[in-house]
């Protein structure tokens, strides 16, 4: 059968992330029936554990998913805190399949204490989101998400996780999806044409000035931190060496993950492009509260050079560039202009 769903394959022979009860795998699948009778057939194989296989059926009917959502709705109505996990993979694009954005809507109603958990690969679009407590992004944790995900909630760990592409406020404002450019779509052929050139990712929405819904390098802890003291040296093999100090502000130990970022070059040359800005190193560090630490991320000389196509080589091109630091693409409050 086709038309696989969130969790059909997470290793050789198992199909889902969590078994039934009694140790089966419960593999999901949807069906479009009729009234009447219908021939259904299943398929399966045996794998090199060649372990015994046993077929269990079982249905869930539209009838028993309302109830199922109704029941969901009433329970929250009486407790004191809700969490939801939801789920998406790549259909739709940009949203959480089926109804579950409609219970979100629903229980965060009528329970103010409501966080939603998304197991996600990708951004999707939150239409509840000003009326939830809290988001947590877990991902697709694996086989220890389950406890992870309880330590974060309870507090005895601190997340601090960090986007590793920027989250939009809408489809469109990718440039894939971008109404304005309809060469970027697939062209007979197969071949695509990728008119942002260089800026790829953040770097486009830097460009265009479009304020994204969570930037590149975002992320939240139970903790604030503090970015002082920018320095930058001239390394020993032609590259430079960033130097700052980061500060734990809050009550709770926790990571935290700089970014250096490097601008572009003041007066460019003509036979580069180069981005507004891109990122050049980063660090992760664990800070107790009210530690300060002093941080150095080295560049290295390549990432100051640019390909020059009409000489096929790399340059470094002359005059000033900045140097920026903060803790994502759009929250750089440290800014240092180096020659």
């Amino acid at each position: 059968m086709i038309g696989a769903r969130h969790g059909d394959t997470v290793q050789p022979g198992q199909d889902n992330l969590l078994p039934t009860t009694d140790g089966l795998d419960d593999v999901r699948r949807d069906v479009a029936l009729t009234a009447g009778k219908h021939r259904i057939e299943v398929t399966t194989s045996d794998d090199s554990s060649r372990a015994p296989i046993q077929v269990r059926l079982a249905w869930v009917t539209p009838q028993a998913h309302e109830q199922s959502f109704r029941q969901a709705i009433e329970l929250a109505s009486h407790t004191k805190k809700v969490v939801i996990f939801a789920w998406a993979r790549q259909k739709p694009l940009f949203g959480l399949p089926g109804d579950q954005n409609a219970l979100i809507e629903q229980i965060s109603s009528i329970n103010p204490n409501t966080v939603v958990v998304l197991n996600t690969s990708l951004p999707v679009a939150m239409p509840w989101l000003d009326k939830v407590k809290a988001v947590l992004n877990m991902w697709w944790p694996g086989d220890a998400g389950g406890e992870a995900t309880v330590d974060i909630l309870q507090g005895r760990a601190s997340p601090a996780g960090r986007l590793p592409f920027t989250w939009a406020r809408r489809l469109q404002d990718y440039p894939a999806n971008d109404p304005r450019y309809p060469e970027r779509g697939q062209q007979a052929g197969g071949e695509v044409t990728y008119s942002e050139g260089i800026d790829v990712g953040y770097r486009w929405f830097d460009r265009q000035g479009t304020a994204p819904l969570y930037p590149f390098g975002y992320g939240l802890s139970y903790s604030q931190f503090q970015y002082s003291s920018l320095r930058v040296s001239r390394a020993g093999d032609g590259g430079v060496d960033v130097g700052f100090e980061v500060r734990n502000t809050g009550h709770a130990e926790s990571d935290d993950v700089p970014q250096v970022y490097l601008g572009a070059p003041a007066t460019p040359p003509q036979d580069a492009a180069f981005a507004v800005r891109v990122l050049a190193g980063f660090d992760r560090i664990h800070l107790h509260p009210g530690e300060r630490r002093t941080v150095s991320i080295h560049i290295a000389p390549r990432r100051l050079q640019y390909w020059s196509e009409p000489s096929g080589s790399w340059k470094t091109p002359e005059g000033a560039r900045d140097i920026f630091v903060g803790r994502s693409s759009a929250d750089l409050p440290l800014k240092l202009r180096i020659r």
